[in-house]
């Protein structure tokens, strides 16, 4: 119970402290995984807070949040976005917070897969 009351409330104060560059017509907005779906990922200047559920490979975890879930591809050559999510020393584990900026639709694999992210932040679990 504990951990999910931190878990809520490090969503909630990075969404609120995020939310003031938001306010700006020029600054990136926050939208959710199900509005990515929706626009097949053509959010423009957009972030999106997601929890790593599942580890599905080296470079791909399940990411979620409260609309829905997408594959997060890890890589295509940027090193701001490469992460190998299942090495020992990895700086995003399963349960873990990222927040993204800009994901890109993956053409090859659908409507399932970002690709082409930006890490702006991770934010670990408080046990």
């Amino acid at each position: 119970m504990k951990k999910a009351i931190v878990l809520a409330l490090s969503i909630v104060l990075v969404l609120a402290s995020l939310s003031c560059i938001a306010q700006a017509e020029e600054s990136p907005r926050f939208v959710t995984i199900r509005e990515w779906l929706d626009a097949k990922g053509e959010c423009g200047d957009c972030m999106l807070v997601v929890k790593i559920m599942q580890e599905l490979n080296p470079t791909v975890v399940l990411a979620a949040d409260e609309t829905g879930t997408a594959n997060l591809f890890s890589g295509i050559n940027e090193e701001s976005s490469f992460i190998e999510f299942m090495k020992e020393d990895s700086k995003a584990k399963v349960g873990y917070i990222l927040v993204i900026a800009n994901p890109k639709y993956n053409e090859f694999e659908g409507n399932i897969e970002m690709a082409g992210w930006t890490l702006l932040r991770i934010l670990p679990v408080i046990e």
